[in-house]
């Protein structure tokens, strides 16, 4: 039982799982009114090696459990954490199961497990980024959890900048990413330091739409900066910029 999501037919279990629970609650009383049964509780899963508790609307954990050989378990939950898209018909008793379709913009989609792959991850942080992969040097690809939901780490270097990204492993969706980019060494702008209004233009250019929160002049490693916090609606910013130079030193986004 703990092994079996990793096979390749993962959504024909789910559809025959969706199949079971369809039946069970249509014939549910039927069950009650006739007889009682007997099951088999205290049934583990793990998804992708991590073990997951399925949970109701309301958040409270449900319990599965065998009926003469076959498991019965929530679909809605297993769906919702394999990246699927669930949806159900009162009228017609009918559930729906969707695959994740392709991210906006034509990136690069999830493969069929709902899962993407250690390339497809790397490729989304390519294509944010607009870099390729000669041009870079991948540190690391990761799949680890967070909050309870499968994400890719992916780091990579290119020039004198550092990347680093959180990508939802079932969507795509690129959950954090930042840059630091090294400080320069002697050098100045020969039309002077970067003024604080500057500072704040170079910001709400590269995150357009977005309102300054804070903007304060500091020191880091004996440079001096301004470090500015911003936000558009469920995004933050937090970007350092050279004072010499006006450069973008690092810029970090983060998604609620």
């Amino acid at each position: 039982m703990k092994h079996f999501w990793k096979n390749q037919r993962f959504q024909g279990f789910l559809m025959g799982a969706l199949s079971c629970g369809l039946a069970v609650s249509l014939c549910g009383a039927a069950f009650a009114a006739s007889r009682s049964i007997s099951v088999s509780d205290g049934i583990q899963i793990v998804m992708n090696g991590q073990a997951f508790q399925p949970k109701d609307s309301k958040g409270a954990p449900v319990e599965l459990f065998n009926y003469n050989g076959t498991v019965y378990a929530p679909v809605r939950a297993l769906c919702q954490q394999a990246g699927m898209k669930v949806s159900y018909d009162s009228a017609s008793k009918t559930v729906t199961v969707t695959s994740p379709s392709a991210p906006a913009g034509g990136q690069t989609a999830p493969s069929q497990t709902g899962k993407l792959t250690d390339e497809q991850a790397r490729q989304r942080a390519l294509d944010h980024a607009k870099l390729s992969a000669n041009n870079v040097t991948f540190l690391k690809t990761e799949l680890d959890t967070d909050d309870g939901r499968s994400v890719y780490e992916v780091e990579f270097v290119s020039g004198q900048t550092e990347y680093d990204y959180e990508i939802d492993a079932a969507t795509g969706e690129i959950l954090k990413n930042s840059q630091k980019t090294h400080p320069s060494a002697g050098v100045s702008d020969a039309s002077g330091p970067v003024t604080e209004a500057k500072a704040r233009e170079i910001a709400l250019a590269k995150a357009p739409g977005a309102s300054v929160i804070k903007c304060k002049r500091d020191r880091e490693d004996g440079v001096e900066i301004f470090e500015i916090e911003l936000r558009k609606g469920a995004v933050e910013y937090d970007c350092e910029i050279e004072i010499a130079t006006g450069r973008i030193l690092k810029w970090e986004e983060d998604r609620d």
